[in-house]
């Protein structure tokens, strides 16, 4: 048994997912490639399905092995989600119902990133199973169409962010000013799923941007800032994803713009442009040869 699970880029609702506000997530066509049959592994979060699931299929997991190099820069995170699509590949691999495949996987990654002080939302498992674009609310899954009229450009910032660390840091400081820019957050996320366009990325990442100011941490990394500033020439915006800090951030331009001129101009941002497109299918299994 082979199972495969893409990797993803939380575009809109960082951080106020975890309140319960939407998030507008992206399934990536780099992939967790999960293989039965190695040694007990030591990965946490393969232990974690292995524990999750009890019994024989856990015996399994517990011999599953994940490789997410596609997910990294050679020892570089590039925050692509590379613990939620290993935990999804494993659950897979290890013969669990496609149907059953989200709650053991969620259950299972929030279980082992609660050990490095905060669990997550669940949004980079949803789009590892689910693959495309979506909308991730309290559990839920809304599917959504990529728009034809719409350029998606990730760039690698030149920094690895711990996420876990972010989450905790910001959930740890709930001044009435971070619960304005936690919900400007959740607003411009629905203003996001009513419309995927230039306009509403750049309410996004002014949403950030206003929560860096009230957490006074250093969330949006300065090439995005310059990236944005970089692209406002060729209609488009440029934000963070995930917990931003670091990691992979976005340009969103009108597909009638020069990509090869956006490219340029992220470069000279000191962004780094990633070869990364939309993938449709979520989780995949089949018969090892």
């Amino acid at each position: 048994m082979i199972a495969t699970a893409p990797g993803k880029l939380i575009l809109t609702g960082e951080y106020a997912v975890l309140d319960g506000a939407p998030a507008i997530v992206v399934a990536i066509d780099r992939r967790a490639i999960a293989r039965r049959g190695g040694e007990v592994t030591t990965s946490p979060f393969v232990l974690a399905v292995a524990a999750e699931l009890g019994g024989e299929a856990g015996e399994i997991a517990r011999r599953v092995v994940v490789d997410t190099s596609a997910l990294y820069d050679g020892e570089l995170k590039l925050g692509l989600g590379s613990s939620a699509a290993a935990t999804v590949a494993a659950t897979a691999c290890a013969g669990v119902p496609r149907d059953q495949i989200f709650a053991i996987a969620l259950a299972a990654h929030g279980n082992a990133q609660a050990l490095r002080g905060a669990r997550g939302s669940g949004a980079d498992v949803a789009a590892a199973v689910h693959g495309g674009t979506i909308a991730f609310e309290a559990g839920r899954v809304r599917r959504l169409a990529w728009p034809d009229g719409l350029l998606l450009v990730p760039f690698f910032t030149g920094a690895a962010a711990d996420t876990a660390t972010l989450v905790a840091r910001v959930a740890a400081l709930r001044t009435p000013d971070v619960a304005a820019a936690l919900a400007a957050i959740g607003d411009a996320s629905r203003a996001a799923e009513a419309a995927l366009d230039v306009q509403a990325f750049a309410r996004a990442g002014a949403a950030i941007d206003q929560l860096a100011r009230a957490t006074r941490i250093a969330l949006v990394p300065p090439c995005v800032a310059a990236a944005r500033s970089a692209l406002a020439a060729l209609g488009g915006t440029a934000k963070t994803t995930g917990a931003g800090g670091g990691d992979v951030g976005v340009a969103v331009l009108p597909a009638t713009a020069d990509a090869t001129e956006a490219a340029r101009r992220l470069i000279e941002a000191g962004c780094k442009p990633l070869r990364l497109s939309v993938d449709e299918t979520g989780v995949d299994t089949r018969a090892a040869t």
